[in-house]
Order: C-alpha cells, then sequence, then structure tokens
C-alpha cells in the first residue's frame, strides 16, 4: 500500500474528465454548463441543481452568470461532501478499507485480455504491481485513475467545488455523503465489479484517445445527452457497477434533498455531473418525488 498516503485525488465515482484552457476568473458568457431550477407545485424556484467536474488544469474556464445568479440567490451550497478536500484525511480514510493481506498482485487478477493496458498503465505513470501489494482492487482503479489524472493536468483544487466554496462565502455548505461513506461503497463492492473497475480504468487510462477532451466539451456546452451516453459506457456500463455508484446513491441524495425543500431550504446542489445524467438522474428522481425540474439557458 506504498501509494495510499499519497493519494491527491480520485476519480470521483466515474467523472474524472480534464480539459485546458487560459486562466481568467471571470464568466465565461459563451459557456452552456447545464443547470436545473427545482420547482414546486405553485411554480415558485425552490433550487438549483448543477452537475460538476472535480478535477481540471487551472484555467479551464466553465462558469457562467447564470449559476453565479443561482448560487446567490440559494440559501446554501449542498455538494456530495461538504468538507473540503483533504489528502492527509482522504489518505487515511482510503488506507483503513483498502488493504487485504495476502492478495495476489493486481495484474493477476484481471482476465489475461486486459493485462497488456494495465501493463501500459504502469509504463506511463512509472508504476508496478510492487506499489500495490495487499491493496484491493478498487482502491488500485482509484488510484490509478488520479495519478493519471494529474498526469493529464487535472487538480482538485482547479475543479468546480474549490469555485464554487469561495462564490458562496459566508453561506452554510452542506454534503450528502462524507469522505469515508463514499469510499464505502467502493469497498462493498463485489471483487467481479471491483475487477470491472480496475479493467475499465485501465482501458481508459493506456489510451491515447481525446475522450477526456471530449467528454469535458460536452459538459461546457450543455450537452447533458451526450453525458448521459458517456454516463452508460466503460465500468458504467456494468449494471452492478452503475447501481452502486450512480443509482442508489440517487436514490438516497434524492431522498436528502426532498425533505431539506420541504423543510424550507432553497439549495444550490452541485453534484458530479454523472448524476445528472440518464433515466436515473437526479432530475427524474426529483420529478417522481413531485417537483418540476426546468432547465436554465
Amino acid at each position: 500500500m506504498k501509494l495510499l498516503l499519497r493519494l491527491a485525488l480520485f476519480a470521483a465515482l466515474g467523472m474524472l474528465v480534464t480539459c485546458m484552457g487560459k486562466d481568467d476568473d471571470k464568466p465565461k458568457v459563451d459557456a452552456r454548463v447545464a443547470l436545473w431550477q427545482v420547482m414546486d407545485k405553485a411554480g415558485t424556484v425552490r433550487g438549483y441543481l448543477f452537475g460538476t467536474v472535480h478535477a481540471l488544469p487551472p484555467g479551464t474556464q466553465w462558469l457562467r452568470p447564470a449559476i453565479t445568479d443561482a448560487l446567490a440567490k440559494s440559501d446554501r451550497l449542498v455538494l456530495e461532501i461538504a468538507e473540503p478536500l483533504n489528502q492527509t484525511v482522504a489518505g487515511e480514510a482510503l488506507a483503513r478499507l483498502a488493504g487485504t493481506a495476502g492478495l495476489p498482485p493486481p495484474s493477476q487478477r484481471l482476465p489475461v485480455a486486459y493485462r497488456d493496458e494495465l501493463a501500459a498503465v504502469y509504463r506511463k505513470l512509472g508504476l508496478s504491481d510492487a506499489d500495490f501489494a495487499d491493496t484491493e482492487s478498487w482502491a488500485v482503479a482509484l488510484q490509478l485513475a488520479a495519478i493519471a489524472g494529474q498526469k493529464a493536468g487535472a487538480d482538485p483544487q482547479s475543479g468546480v467545488e474549490p469555485k464554487l466554496r469561495a462564490l458562496a462565502g459566508a453561506k452554510p455548505i452542506a454534503g450528502f455523503e462524507t469522505i469515508n461513506s463514499q469510499f464505502g461503497i467502493f469497498d462493498t463492492l463485489p471483487a467481479r465489479q471491483q475487477q470491472v473497475l480496475l479493467q475499465e480504468v485501465a482501458v481508459e487510462a493506456s489510451s491515447n484517445s481525446d475522450e477526456e477532451a471530449d467528454m469535458v466539451a460536452m459538459w461546457l456546452r450543455g450537452d447533458d445527452l451526450g453525458l448521459s451516453r458517456e454516463a452508460s459506457r466503460g465500468f458504467l456500463a456494468d449494471s452492478g457497477l452503475h447501481e452502486a455508484l450512480l443509482t442508489n446513491r440517487n436514490r438516497a441524495w434524492a431522498d436528502q434533498l426532498d425533505a431539506m425543500l420541504k423543510a424550507g431550504a432553497k439549495p444550490f446542489v452541485a453534484v458530479g455531473a454523472a448524476h445528472l445524467a440518464g433515466s436515473d438522474s437526479l432530475q427524474r428522481l426529483m420529478m417522481a418525488r413531485g417537483w418540476t425540474i426546468k432547465r436554465v439557458p
């Protein structure tokens, strides 16, 4: 488990995507990152839903006036995790869950057809099986995705959440989950699903394609249909992983958000963009609970 305490970020449940841009704090008026209003039966706006990318290269321009206006009108910011990312805390949480003595090397846990991809990722990142001795497959996958993201220029401090925290000012910040509960979701995955997660991360991280840039381009232009397609590919194409990492969490979040709204809150909810895409999206689950969801131009 040599790499556990070097965790700098984790591929937050399927949406680690990157793009490059010029450094500019001003809102980019031609960005069209999707934003939704949550309205009650009378048509009153009661909150907002916004899909994020958790790690981006510095200078990526995504902010637009509709987002800052919606956050200003809200009484709180709601994120996946309330606390800012702390590498030490994340590393300690991972270390508590990710180790099992006597595990075979990660490469030996994969079908033969995927071992070349894992070897290619190791070469690209300067790693080997020895760096992940006795580390469970889900944790190997998260760390490979995180380190590959860093190599590509992705930085969690340049992701969406830190900017939203700054814009929120003195507003309270709440979270649907904790770092421990997020890692716990991975830790309870069956061995077969952990294997699928690792092999698909290996395939994606070994590729030289521009899929990451393509996905960010979709996100920036507000192409939720394109993101819906992406949210059903790779390891999220596996029904068990999709249910554990997206569907079940969205249901739990919808229950929390429904209760929050009924208690009189007016939240700005910002979660990974994959959670706002597809037939099991947070929007659809909120509609099933009687709320009206409308896309903000």
